[in-house]
């Protein structure tokens, strides 16, 4: 073939060309028009000689052309179905322009967007792990199970699209079906995986709302007596918020109803991380228990509880057991002065129009009456009747109390079983 044909081919090329750019309606067979006359031009160049500087010039200027118009091309004709019927050779590029982006969108910014799109994956992997693994180190349980099995769900669909050939096929076709332009198709791939990563990111965010609900079906179980079934809501409600302080506190409640108390004490020290004065209380109360207390520890906790209910202005109640059990260190101590203190303040406390719903309330009075007692003051006598009438004998250490109460009552002459009646006259 001569020269002429190639120059031929390469103007029939152009005509076709400037008819695609000048043709307001497009359509499938306007593609193939211009595709034919590439094959044409190809075919011209197999059996001619290298052309010259000029026409492999035009025959550049004209191919950067059709690639520019890829995206549009690929929207009016389905180019695989082609490739099927009528197989190209490789180097027939033009036949596979729906697997091409425009040159300047895809060496400017692909690369970006290929490197946003892994990592979106790499943090929504991450979210999928943390989530997974926090609901399943609490106990699943339905709830549970069903947000992991909907966020895993989630994840394999946007695996499969992005990761799998057919996955990336069918998105790729679902693109075509939206009229998402081609090079437009890895913004929308990583759209859809920025979609997945958001709302794992939003679930994440709301493990705190979630344990906060588990802890409070924590606490309906607890106060009905389903310990089992509190201690798990309260262990999820751990797992998804380790830093749900009221979390750890309810447990430590429950494993002293155990009798669990390493457990007990466990839990509230991480309790007293959140400044939780009752947290303060309640641990220096367990190491105020005989037969081995730790007073100066407990001395510690309760001096903090004391600040921090302060600055929080807690209820009366609270205020109340810290002093009360401040005064018990102190008696054990064997410093009576300031443990007549605190427990006079905690007896005052009690007496406060807000502090009706005060618990154990003769314990202030059985320790006073012991502080007073070892100093023979006279009043000691009068506050053991107290001791004897309020104490409450389901509680081990006022039970105990309570029987060192008749004993000094008894002792004094005095009729244990009229003095401890709740209307009894005041003892001299």
């Amino acid at each position: 073939m001569t020269t002429g044909a190639i120059a031929q081919t390469l103007i029939d090329y152009q005509k076709v060309l400037d008819f695609w750019f000048q043709n307001k309606t497009r359509d499938d067979r306007a593609v193939l028009a211009v595709l034919r006359s590439r094959d044409a031009l190809h075919a011209a160049l197999q059996q001619s000689p290298t052309p010259g500087i000029y026409t492999l010039t035009k025959i550049q200027t004209l191919d950067q052309k059709l690639q520019q118009q890829s995206s549009e091309m690929s929207e009016l004709l389905d180019f695989k179905e082609y490739r099927k019927s009528f197989p190209k050779a490789s180097d027939h590029w033009w036949w596979a322009l729906d697997t091409q982006k425009p040159a300047h969108c895809r060496d400017q910014y692909d690369w970006l967007f290929k490197g946003l799109t892994i990592g979106a994956w790499t943090v929504s992997l991450a979210l999928l792990i943390d989530i997974s693994g926090r609901f399943l180190l609490g106990g699943a349980g339905v709830a549970g199970l069903s947000a992991i099995t909907f966020s895993s769900l989630m994840t394999l669909i946007q695996a499969r699209n992005d990761l799998t050939d057919a996955g990336r096929q069918s998105f790729d076709t679902l693109v075509k079906n939206l009229k998402v332009p081609s090079h437009l198709q890895e913004k929308a791939r990583l759209g859809s995986i920025a979609l997945l990563t958001a709302a794992l990111f939003t679930f994440w965010l709301s493990l705190p709302i979630i344990s906060n609900q588990y802890n409070r079906r924590g606490l309906t179980d607890h106060y009905r007596g389903k310990l089992g079934t509190a201690e798990q809501n309260y262990k999820r409600a751990i797992s998804l918020n380790p830093d749900n302080v009221d979390a750890h506190y309810n447990l430590s409640t429950l494993y002293e109803n155990l009798q669990e108390i390493d457990k007990a004490k466990t839990q509230y020290l991480i309790a007293i991380q959140g400044d939780l004065p009752d947290a303060y209380n309640n641990l220096a109360r367990l190491y105020l228990q005989p037969p081995n207390p730790n007073l100066p520890k407990a001395v510690a906790l309760l001096n903090q509880g004391l600040k921090l209910a302060d600055e929080q202005q807690s209820p009366s109640e609270v205020k109340y057991s810290l002093y009360k059990n401040l005064g018990w260190a102190r008696l054990q101590q064997k410093r009576y002065r300031e443990a007549k203190r605190a427990l006079k303040t905690a007896i005052a406390i009690s007496e406060l129009p807000d502090a009706q719903s005060v618990a154990n309330l003769g314990s202030a009075y059985c320790l006073l009456a012991q502080a007073l007692d070892v100093q023979n003051r006279p009043a000691a006598l009068q506050t053991w009747q107290r001791c004897c009438q309020l104490a409450n004998s389901g509680d081990p250490n006022e039970d105990a109390w309570l029987f060192q109460s008749r004993q000094r009552l008894a002792a004094k002459g005095a009729d244990f079983n009229q003095s401890c009646l709740p209307n009894a006259s005041p003892l001299p």
